[in-house]
């Protein structure tokens, strides 16, 4: 009888050992999850200021961060990774208020290309800065899947009222004749049809 009563204490002692470390392996998850509650939250608070420093007025950078927050939620893009994509369009002196549909609608053609989103913030920029488009941006943009001698073909072909070649619109690239607006008013065409 001493033996069953003392196999009995063993099991118990065993049991209350493996609750112990249960209850301690399970608040050390809590504290973990709450640690990483913790940075997230810091990591949203320090992008939201520095899109307020960025845009420089705050009810403008509030406007813009919530519509980033609710673009992250419907894109592949993550808030982080938009609000860096934000900055960078903001060099390349976007402005303010134009910022979110630009960011936008790259990164719908990012998306729906496949295309690495960084790839068509330069290009877009440095049309944008240049404030015409160049050879460079031309193969940028053909490089990234967008047929852009195409597509602006079409639209001078609304334009002017008659048929236009790429080659047209080539020769017209090499003269610094198609603007940032044709090109941006091309790209916004293109998402704008899904």
């Amino acid at each position: 009888q001493k033996v069953k009563s003392s196999s009995k204490g063993l099991i118990d002692t065993a049991g209350q050992l493996k609750r112990a470390f249960g209850l301690l392996f399970s608040v050390s998850q809590i504290r973990g999850y709450i640690h990483q509650i913790i940075e997230v939250r810091g990591e949203f608070e320090m992008q939201h200021r520095s899109m307020q420093v960025l845009i420089g007025d705050i009810d403008k950078a509030n406007e813009l961060w919530d519509k980033t927050i609710s673009l992250a939620t419907k894109s592949p893009f993550r808030v982080k990774e938009l609000v860096t994509y934000t900055k960078q369009l903001a060099a390349y002196r976007v402005e303010a208020d134009k910022l979110y549909e630009t960011n936008k609608m790259l990164a719908d053609i990012s998306s729906g290309l496949g295309v690495d989103m960084n790839r068509l913030i330069l290009a877009f920029g440095q049309v944008k800065a240049a404030n015409y488009l160049r050879g460079t941006e031309l193969r940028q943009f053909s490089e990234a899947g967008i047929n852009i001698l195409e597509l602006l073909a079409k639209r001078f072909e609304e334009v002017q009222g008659r048929a236009i070649s790429t080659g047209e619109v080539f020769e017209m690239v090499s003269k610094r004749l198609v603007s940032f607006e044709d090109v941006n008013a091309v790209l916004q065409q293109v998402t704008s049809e899904g």
